[in-house]
């Protein structure tokens, strides 16, 4: 298993807002030290739709990034989609977006609205297909053709290019195919399905990352590791302040002691970023004091 090269991050995922108000904790979290903050692109939750809340957003903040947990291939056409994310990237003055692509793990979230679903190979040949297109059309100004298994460009013309020349592509995974999907060709790896049960099952997917990555002559060490967790420092009862509607209740939780020590151990099973989800009732204390006890001492 190998051991993170990146250093520490920590992200905000705001669920069930409105604009204004996700606006208000996008710029708390900035400016506690928060450097991410990600956005749900799943069409039936009751959520401002994903792409056009993460570019409104960025447009109130100054240096947070944006993502998605995550933007499903399915929805969109890899094409336009590198166009959006270049241009999004240009608007916001370069290194604020971050591509979290997904293969999709819900049916009814892509057909309830008309869009072809496929199989599971299927939907992950796209989201490579993807991947390979998006860096394709960033690379040049050039006409860019390129033939898939499920997506194809001929001729695909992106100009203005991300100012950077690139973007990070992050992609959501648990499976076998699909951790290896991260190792050979992602910038960063987000754990499907939330907080690990133990240090020790994750230090196991990872362990498929670094073969793949290892497999492509990539340095693991560079690529991202990222999970989804609920987050509270104080000495409350967690069962007093963690609803049972915030779904896994994983996480950094408790003491500022026991939260170092849970970073610690997960920092030594290889990851480096955490997106934490507070309850939002206490979410206005929580954000500044997560600022202070714990983002600031590990910087």
């Amino acid at each position: 298993m190998s051991v993170s090269k990146n250093p520490i991050r920590f992200g905000l995922n705001p669920r069930g807002m409105s604009f204004e108000r996700t606006v208000e904790i996008a710029q708390a979290a900035e400016k506690a030290g928060f450097e991410v903050i990600t956005f749900s692109d799943r069409p039936i939750e009751p959520n401002l739709e994903g792409w056009t809340m993460a570019t409104a957003v960025a447009m109130r903040t100054e240096k947070i990034r944006v993502t998605h947990s995550t933007l499903n291939v399915p929805y969109r056409y890899p094409a336009l989609l590198a166009k959006a994310a270049a241009a999004l990237d240009i608007i916001t003055g370069g290194d604020r977006v971050l591509l979290t692509l997904g293969a999709g793990g819900q049916a009814d979230h892509a057909t309830n609205y008309g869009m072809a679903w496929g199989t599971p190979g299927q939907r992950v040949d796209g989201l490579i297909d993807t991947m390979n297109i998006a860096r394709g059309m960033w690379a040049s100004s050039d006409p860019f053709t390129y033939e898939g298994k499920m997506y194809s460009t001929d001729g695909a013309v992106l100009d203005p290019r991300p100012l950077n020349g690139s973007i990070p592509i992050f992609i959501g995974a648990l499976k076998p195919r699909m951790l290896g999907v991260a190792g050979s060709m992602a910038d960063g790896w987000l754990k499907n399905g939330g907080w690990p049960e133990t240090p020790a099952a994750y230090a196991e997917l990872q362990e498929a990352v670094d073969r793949a990555a290892d497999s492509a002559g990539r340095d693991v060490g560079l690529i991202r590791r990222v999970v989804n967790c609920t987050a509270y420092v104080g000495d409350r009862d967690l069962a007093d302040v963690m609803p049972s509607t915030l779904g896994s209740k994983g996480g950094l939780m408790g003491t500022v002691d026991q939260v170092f020590d849970i970073i610690e151990k997960h920092r030594a099973a290889g990851l480096d970023t955490f997106h934490v989800q507070f309850a939002n009732d206490i979410m206005d204390e929580q954000i500044p004091l997560f600022g202070e006890q714990i983002i600031a001492k590990l910087k």
